[in-house]
């Protein structure tokens, strides 16, 4: 772009956040973006920018911030620079443009249409307003069918994430990339699928699974319901039972309780045609040109799924305008099965007992109002915005990190503080049991424009022994693009005058001040499962160790960690139905 169009770019983008775009200058810059790829990427930043602005202008001076379009950072490639970013996205921009160009122009085309055309030398005409009140909008029907969980789970394609609760639309074919979800119809029958998977919902006995993997639970009321592939047809007779479908249309049918009956497509449609009756512990194979055939014994019973997998699922946070905004509250978690919502006052906490960064020394962050001490005074009170307050705009940010995993203790008591090993180490208040699912949440300040799926970090055991092992934690529970993730209040982010190489250096090193962040951030989540590090069930664990991966330029920003109370160990019951 020339200076010149980039500059009327600026202005125009600036009257129109600003609200004082003329018509001529809304149709201008609709021109604009519609004919020019490079001016719809820069509209982008551009809008971003009178963001930062005008939210650090609220923060100095208390006065409103504007309220603008959220932009969705999605980078196509998850480890690279926060600087690559935007130019990761110009396959989205069109679409986007689009959209916000019919943000732009409806307000025009509405007040345009509601001008009525007056001869010259026609009197005013002056319009009342109608004389009966407008009816009220009609309440809408039952969705056919709904989603009511969803786990790490992204669709391709979709303007937005989903929520449970969300109304699933018919004949829409939805593209599940990653993760799972849990379906129910508006006649009770309960559907999970699992990535990759495209499936279309036909209405509330029927659905049309053209690739992937799907557990069905149709309890009493529910029986008939219908899942279509492109080879088969299944219908439930009060049952369970699971399907697979690959990418020739073949697709692997396996009853696990109660009947089925299974047609090949062309029978399905033929009057009276019987189809073929499967019961509990039977399975079968319809191929790619619609022929059956038996399945794999030895793996059936592999694919069924009664229960999402045990997650994080939700947490609690109060909310912005609150005499105490940020504060978590309570945390939902399913272990072994089973949705369990404990209240912070619940939670396990820790001590702080080292911090060693590689360089970031950007190393604290508190509420706007809350400001630090420009000079430390050796006391814990700066490691306590990490282990003794629940706000999650505060916490000890960018430990250090490594590549490679630890196989060894870590070295938190060198006599030389440069020859410790980077990251941070906890030390629980009381022991955590290792039971079912998740044993300890923890909680990261991620900005808007960062990987969506979070900074991958190491868990460590403090003390190594035979089996136990570092774990890699690569996405979390609740994402930066999900429905649950936080949206934080406004903070102050502070740079250290050095590096800080222990828990006393961070206690009394000098520090900048604390700067408003001007950049957007949400609060993200994710459990760590004490089983991935090797513990036995019921294991007591008192320390670990975490670590940033080190696999880009972002580092964690821990604000939040809480252990979990014990639970009994041993497996729950078949549950009645695949909710939690």
């Amino acid at each position: 772009m020339t200076n010149e169009p980039n500059k009327r770019l600026a202005e125009l983008v600036h009257r129109s956040v600003h609200e004082s775009l003329t018509a001529h200058e809304h149709a201008e810059l609709e021109d604009m973006l519609l004919a020019r790829p490079e001016a719809r990427e820069e509209y982008f930043l551009l809008l971003d920018l009178e963001y930062g602005l005008a939210k650090l202008a609220s923060e100095e001076t208390g006065r409103q911030a504007l309220s603008l379009p959220d932009a969705v950072m999605r980078p196509a490639n998850r480890h690279r620079k926060q600087m690559a970013t935007a130019t990761s996205l110009a396959g989205y921009w069109p679409v986007l443009a689009l959209t916000l160009v019919g943000l732009i122009a409806t307000p025009v085309l509405f007040w345009t249409a509601s001008q009525k055309p007056i001869a010259q030398g026609d009197p005013p005409v002056e319009v009342k307003p109608p004389e009966n009140p407008p009816l009220p909008e009609a309440v809408p029907a039952a969705a056919e069918m709904q989603f009511m969980q969803l786990a790490k789970s992204r669709f391709f394609g979709e303007p937005r994430p989903f929520a449970p609760g969300d109304a699933v639309a018919l004949n829409h074919d939805y593209a599940l990339v990653e993760g799972s979800i849990q379906l129910r119809s508006r006649t009770g029958a309960e559907m999970i699928v699992q990535a990759p998977a495209v499936f279309s919902v036909q209405s509330a006995e029927h659905v049309l699974l053209k690739v992937g993997e799907c557990s069905v639970y149709a309890p009493e009321g529910a029986q008939g319901f219908r899942v279509l592939t492109p080879q088969a047809e299944v219908v439930d007779l009060g049952t369970r039972f699971s399907i697979s479908v690959n990418e020739s249309g073949e697709a692997d049918v396996e009853v696990i309780e109660g009947a089925a009956e299974v047609f090949a497509t062309q029978e399905a449609n033929k009057p009276a045609h019987p189809g073929l009756l499967l019961e509990a512990g039977e399975g079968r194979v319809i191929n790619s040109l619609g022929e059956v055939t038996a399945g794999d014994a030895s793996r059936f019973g592999r694919t069924y799924k009664s229960l999402l997998p045990d997650r994080i699922i939700s947490f609690d946070v109060s909310p912005e305008g609150s005499s105490k905004p940020d504060q978590l509250l309570a945390v939902t978690a399913q272990r072994g099965g089973q949705a369990v919502t404990y209240d912070v006052d619940q939670l396990i906490g820790f001590d702080l007992i080292h911090f060693k960064v590689n360089q970031n020394i950007n190393n604290m962050a508190t509420p706007l109002q809350e400001i630090d001490l420009r000079s430390g005074d050796e006391s814990r009170r700066r490691a306590a915005f990490l282990d003794r307050d629940r706000c999650l705009c505060t916490g000890i940010m960018n430990p250090g990190g490594s590549k490679q995993l630890l196989t060894s203790d870590p070295d938190i008591t060198h006599a030389d503080p440069s020859r410790r090993t980077p990251g941070l180490a906890i030390r629980f208040h009381e022991p955590i049991v290792n039971g079912p699912g998740p044993d300890v949440v923890f909680f990261d300040l991620h900005v808007v424009v960062h990987p969506e799926d979070g900074d991958p970090f190491h868990v460590s055991p403090m003390h190594f022994e035979p089996g136990l092992k570092s774990h890699t934690i690569r996405e979390y529970d609740i994402s930066l693009v999900d429905h649950g993730s936080h949206q934080l209040s406004s903070f102050r982010l502070y740079g250290f005058e050095r590096r800080i190489r222990s828990v006393e250096e961070l206690g009394r090193a000098n520090h900048n001040g604390g700067v408003p962040h001007a950049v957007p951030a949400k609060v993200i989540a994710t459990g760590i499962d004490l089983s991935d590090l090797g513990y036995p069930q019921g294991a007591q664990v008192r320390e670990l160790f975490i670590q940033d991966a080190m696999d880009d330029d972002n580092i964690i920003d821990p604000v939040f960690i809480g252990g979990f109370p014990s639970v009994p160990t041993a497996s729950p019951e078949e549950p009645n139905s695949t909710e939690e």
